[in-house]
């Protein structure tokens, strides 16, 4: 046999393995609704405290998290995945992990969602805000991408981030935008998670992005799943893009860095209140969207596909 037949065999053959490996199909196998239950339910119960900093429960969530990347093979970007800061006297960090082995020479996509809530609130009833949908689904979302990421080889550096203090300004991502910037961190883009434990009213398996016209990610995530990414007006007149982490690395780093949520103030009545339990959400719904956000992540970086920013004011 001719070497150029053999060579020809050979790509065919890597085509398929790749292929499979990114197929919808094999990914949704892999990330099942009874993990997705069991993260969410862990993530907003009622020792988490409502996983504010102040009352302590936010450290249980990220012990949490923290062995959750240590089982699957997410190494740590700083020394014990902890990227420290400080919010009214309180020392608090944000979750920092990474897939693969980090070269300063590639550049980095960054993949978050703030893991805080607004912890126990002194009311009569239920003082535990559990915040199942704010934000404990957008952190499962992360989580269950990021195991499978850790499963392949990628050419982009892929930072994984679960953020602190989201609840009293940003805090957490502004913070790690920061230092990323003062490293010289060559950031391409960044997808962040919020509140997909709704149905959005479009239909199901869908996500609004914030910031839709901002940059080209709506475009070419719709190129590889197609109607996944929807406009929803209300992001726009209610400055959604401007409210949630992405925007801290959009002011950082001027780069395309938006958020996915399906809550569109219209398909869920507990937002910043005691009855946002897990009981409440759409989790086979939930868990439909991770796993298309797992493929549509995992096309875009096995294409190389660039993420342009537009002049485009949310």
């Amino acid at each position: 046999m001719k070497k150029s037949q053999i060579a020809l065999i050979v790509l065919i053959l890597s085509s398929c393995v790749n292929q499979s490996s990114y197929n919808q199909e094999a990914i949704r196998d892999q990330i099942t609704t009874k993990e997705t239950k069991e993260i969410l339910y862990a993530l907003a119960n009622d020792d988490m405290k409502g996983r504010d900093s102040n009352s302590g429960g936010y450290f249980k969530a990220a012990s949490y998290v923290t062995e959750y990347f240590k089982k699957h093979n997410i190494a740590s970007f700083y020394e014990s995945y902890q990227d420290s800061l400080v919010t009214d006297s309180v020392v608090s960090y944000n979750v920092v992990g990474q897939i693969g082995k980090y070269n300063p020479k590639r550049k980095t996509i960054l993949i978050g969602a703030h893991l805080d809530h607004v912890g126990i609130q002194n009311i009569e009833g239920d003082s535990v805000f559990n915040g199942a949908n704010d934000n404990a689904a957008g952190s499962t979302a992360v989580m269950q991408i990021s195991r499978f990421l850790a499963q392949h080889t990628w050419e982009k550096n892929i930072i994984i981030a679960l953020f602190a203090d989201e609840e009293k300004g940003l805090k957490g991502a502004h913070h790690l935008a920061d230092r990323l910037k003062e490293e010289n961190l060559d950031l391409a883009y960044m997808i962040n998670f919020e509140m997909i434990g709704t149905v959005l009213t479009s239909g199901e398996n869908q996500v609004y992005m914030t910031g839709y016209k901002m940059s080209s990610m709506a475009e070419e995530m719709n190129r590889v799943s197609p109607n996944f990414v929807q406009f929803l007006p209300e992001a726009k007149e209610l400055s959604l893009f401007r409210r949630s982490d992405n925007y801290a690395f959009f002011k950082a780093f001027n780069i395309p860095a938006q958020t996915l949520s399906s809550f569109d103030f219209k398909n869920f009545d507990f937002y910043h209140k005691p009855g946002d339990e897990p009981e409440r959400l759409a989790i086979e719904n939930m868990n439909k969207i991770i796993g298309t956000s797992a493929y549509t992540i995992a096309k875009l970086l096995e294409k190389n596909t660039s993420i342009k920013l537009f002049p485009e004011e949310e």
